[in-house]
């Protein structure tokens, strides 16, 4: 199996891989982490998060990668990165390359991730898919609502950002609700 170095968009964030890339994922630097809670700055810090994923459990997180057709230029990622299935929920993701905000993308992204979801309840369980978005990110928002999210309230400390409690909006989807283009 042949070694590369992977790295994020702007090449800040490094980490040699084995084989071909099943996919790759968004840039992890300050201008993306400002709406996220996400910690990551080194390789090591990604390497749990891809191994969660590649574990292929019924609770593992779920990433689907959004390429453009023919160039392969990475524009997106879409899934759920918090998946209980004793419970039968999921929390989605959606990641936009900065390059791409304000096409729709990040709606579209969201909206076939919850289809996808809820497409294959019977076999995953799903019947609530919700999301959390730190209040200053009015943009993500507005996708959810525009794909049919309801916000259910705000929840307080309920994630670290960079060490520090802070407050999310809370939002939910359930089968039927999911609404915008197939």
């Amino acid at each position: 199996m042949s070694s590369r170095t992977a790295s994020c968009s702007c090449g800040q964030l490094r980490i040699q891989v084995e084989g071909e890339p099943r996919g790759v994922g968004i840039c992890h630097c300050l201008a993306f982490k400002r709406f996220t809670s996400s910690t990551a700055e080194t390789g090591d810090d990604i390497e749990p998060i891809i191994e969660r994923i590649l574990a292929a459990t019924p609770d593992s997180p779920v990433r689907f990668v959004l390429e453009s057709e023919g160039s392969r230029e990475f524009v997106a990622t879409a899934g759920s990165h918090t998946v209980s299935s004793a419970i039968g929920t999921a929390e989605v993701t959606y990641d936009v390359a900065p390059w791409h905000w304000g096409k729709g993308i990040a709606s579209a992204a969201c909206r076939a991730a919850s289809r996808w979801g809820f497409e294959g309840c019977e076999e995953r369980g799903w019947h609530r898919i919700q999301a959390t978005t730190l209040p200053p990110n009015v943009a993500s928002q507005k996708v959810l609502e525009r794909c049919g999210f309801q916000r259910e309230g705000l929840v307080r400390n309920f994630r670290l950002v960079r060490g520090m409690p802070a407050d999310y909006w809370l939002y939910s989807v359930i089968p039927g609700e999911v609404r915008g283009a197939a």
